[in-house]
């Protein structure tokens, strides 16, 4: 139903009410042509044309006076050109013609007051926030305008599939019970349209039906097919009329004008004058198209309005529930939440939600809405609709459940259209949602639901499927969300390690010697210095801190040059027993309590003795320096399900569970002591024998470092070599 010329016969009226204006300007139209201006007394700048339209539609819409007055007129942004922009101006020329002559007022007052009221109402109709009160607004201006003309008018929205015609709003003079004051009162649709004025009951047989459309066969279809204006004097006794919509006529004058969109025909208007009234002028189908066609922009623009709302709202509504996928930590609470988007997304007012549960079949999970059904008939629907898409997985949509067999059960009358959608993944039904929109309170149908409805809605239903599957396997998704964790936390590591690989062991290497011989010189001193020496403190701090750097710049070298483990059959606890002994002076001197718990069934490990011995030392060095004087510090191993666990605790001050986070990134900010880089090495060492190393809080123990070695890992290297690292692409290589 595409509209094939229905701009072009816009512009044709219009050039033929300026034709009659200019012939009443400067006497006849045929002196424009020639060279006269019909709005100003100066000569036309242009050429002489052959006829007044060859004039204007190529000489006077490019006019700057024509434009001007256009600009002036204030109906369309400047710079606007073409003959449908000059609509207004012409409005506005004709109500200050009728003003100036007191002739012309007394012959066509009636004309130009309703140009009058039509050009007031069009700010009203491009303002229109829906298709329903714009055509409600539309009939409003044309009973006002043409007050003592027209008896009955009736506004049709087109439909495509099927082609036919829905009667969307009516008029008729005799259903007013009260006068209306002055034309202005039926600009003011909300009062009308609360008094029913829009939906009279003598025309509620045509309401109830689609007025079908075949192209060629009669007045209704030449008006949408081919944009045809027709006027018929005795509707009764017209062969091209649907009967039905004779019945609803009076036997008077009727004119039918389609009322054209930017793309299509959008509606048809159909007006039957006042009785006594002979005929329509030309004067009054001109003014009839005018403003039609401007209402049909209008419900483009209005229609647009409502889908960009409509299309906005359910977005909404789905990246709601798309949140509550990820974020909802309960199965029941998915159903309620799969509502809460479902009825805005697709204009219900009522939703059921079925899921799947064995032996029991389909459910009721949650009802919003008040469905006001018993529990009974909900548990038949839902059983009905188990039956529907266990055979077929298509969404249902049902215009009016009272009268389809698919719902069964006693169902509440103000339940009208609804639409059912099943819950499906990996082709196995899990459940269905079912909205319901509410008729009218008169008794009119609900809008039933369209094909964007039913696609929004099948949105909604896989993420509520992906919900159901979320809350249904929680712990395997929270697996997956630790790894991710992890994952991005050995990239971090990774990017650091590589940073103090590339950039920070050229300039320990270079300042170690020098240290080397700053500990070195210090210590022959220290030697020739008696115990009474006021220098001999001094000489102690300088090597004291000395052999501190030392051992700070071999860790971040030992970080930089990571070189692949030799790998040699080692017993973890004799490993703990002697990295113990090493710190045993420290741990007396600061009268740490040690609590060691070596478990005798840990078994022997591959594992490179020098590599996890700076493991062992490196995280005995950072709870040393947190536990304060006296404190506690527990080290123990023990034999888990395919790995053994070294387990080095303090009771030192707590540390934030972000600091936690940060304990394997080097340099990091919340170190309380040396680089930052020995828990670093620690962790990438561990990560090189194929284990992990974790950092938690737990109790009275505020830092415990985790060292897990995996046993199956290494008995599968006694069978093999190991092949990790070593390639020429290898970092650690190149560095080494």
């Amino acid at each position: 139903m595409k509209r094939s010329s229905g701009t072009a016969r816009l512009e044709e009226q219009l050039v033929l009410a300026w034709k009659r204006y200019a012939a009443r300007r400067i006497g006849a139209p045929e002196g424009a042509a020639a060279g006269a201006c019909y709005l100003e007394p100066r000569p036309c700048p242009f050429e002489p044309r052959p006829d007044f339209e060859s004039r204007f539609t190529k000489d006077c819409v490019h006019c700057a006076r024509l434009q001007g007055a256009v600009e002036r007129a204030g109906s369309v942004p400047a710079g606007s050109s073409g003959v449908l922009p000059t609509q207004e101006l012409l409005f506005r020329l004709l109500e200050e013609e009728g003003r100036r002559s007191p002739e012309a007022e007394v012959e066509e007052d009636g004309r130009y007051q309703s140009a009058a009221l039509l050009l007031r109402a069009l700010p009203l109709l491009h303002t229109s926030t829906s298709p329903r009160r714009t055509a409600q607004l539309l009939l409003s201006t044309l009973a006002g305008a043409f007050a003592d003309v027209i008896d009955t008018l009736l506004f049709f929205e087109v439909k495509s599939d099927p082609a036919g015609l829905a009667l969307a709003a009516s008029f008729r003079r005799a259903d007013l019970d009260t006068g209306i004051a002055g034309p202005e009162g039926y600009l003011d649709v909300e009062p009308l349209a609360a008094a029913g004025i829009f939906d009279g009951a003598v025309f509620e047989r045509l309401r109830d039906v689609l007025i079908p459309l075949d192209q060629d066969q009669d007045l209704l279809s030449d008006a949408v097919f081919d944009g045809r204006t027709a006027v018929v004097t005795r509707p009764n006794r017209e062969l091209r009329l649907p009967t039905l919509l004779v019945e609803h006529l009076p036997d008077s004058p009727a004119a039918i004008l389609p009322v054209f969109g930017r793309e299509r025909v959008r509606g048809l208007l159909v007006l039957s004058a006042a009785p006594g009234i002979a005929g329509w002028t030309s004067d009054q189908m001109e003014l009839l198209s005018a403003v039609a066609s401007q209402a049909g922009i209008a419900l483009d623009s209005s229609g647009l309005l409502a889908l960009s709302r409509r299309r906005g709202t359910g977005t909404r509504a789905l990246l709601d529930l798309a949140v509550v996928t990820l974020k909802t930590p309960r199965a029941e609470a998915w159903p309620e939440a799969a509502l809460r988007a479902f009825l805005p997304a697709t204009g219900g007012q009522i939703g059921v939600v079925w899921t799947l549960t064995e032996p029991e079949g389909f459910t009721v999970a949650a009802a919003l809405g008040e469905p006001a059904a018993a529990d009974r008939d909900l548990s038949e629907i839902g059983e009905e609709l188990h039956t529907w898409f266990d055979a077929d997985a298509r969404p249902i949509a049902v215009d009016d459940v009272r009268s389809d067999t698919r719902l069964p059960g006693t169902l509440p009358e103000e339940w009208g259209s609804a639409l059912a959608v099943p819950l499906r993944s990996d082709d196995a039904l899990r459940g269905a949602v079912l909205v319901v929109r509410k008729g009218g309170s008169g008794g009119e149908p609900a809008e039933p639901f369209d094909a964007e409805d039913i696609q929004v809605a099948e949105m909604a239903a896989s993420l509520a499927t992906l919900a159901a599957i979320r809350d249904g396997s929680e712990a395997s998704a929270t697996r997956v969300d630790r790894k991710i964790r992890e994952l991005e936390a050995q990239l971090r590591h990774a990017e650091k390690l590589a940073v103090v690989g590339e950039r920070g062991i050229q300039v320990a290497l270079e300042i170690r010697n020098p240290i080397a011989a700053i500990t070195g010189f210090a210590r022959r001193v220290l030697r020739s210095v008696g115990p009474d020496d006021p220098n001999r403190e001094y000489l102690e701090i300088i090597l004291r801190e000395t052999e501190r750097l030392e051992r700070m710049l071999t860790e971040q070298v030992s970080l930089a040059q990571m070189t692949r483990p030799r790998l040699k059959l080692q017993s973890l606890n004799a490993l703990v027993q002697e990295v113990l002994e090493t710190q045993s002076e420290e741990l007396v001197k600061r009268r740490v309590r040690l609590l060691k718990r070596l478990s005798p069934d840990v078994p022997s490990l591959l594992i490179d003795n020098d590599k996890m011995r700076q493991v062992l030392v490196n995280v005995l060095q950072y709870a040393l320096h947190q536990v304060p004087s006296g404190g506690r510090l527990r080290v123990e191993t023990r034999n888990g399900s395919g790995h053994v666990q070294a387990e080095i605790a303090h009771d030192g001050p707590k540390t934030p569970g972000e600091s936690l986070d940060r304990l394997f990134v080097p340099f990091s900010a919340s170190r309380r002591y040396g680089a930052g880089v020995g828990l670093a090495v620690a962790y990438q060492i561990v990560r090189e024998h194929g284990g992990e190393i974790r950092a938690r809080s737990e109790g009275d123990w505020s830092s415990i470092v985790s060292i897990y070695l995996p046993v199956r890992e290494n008995h599968d290297r006694r069978g093999k070599p190991d092949r990790r690292g070593g390639g020429k692409n290898d970092r650690r290589s190149r560095l080494a």
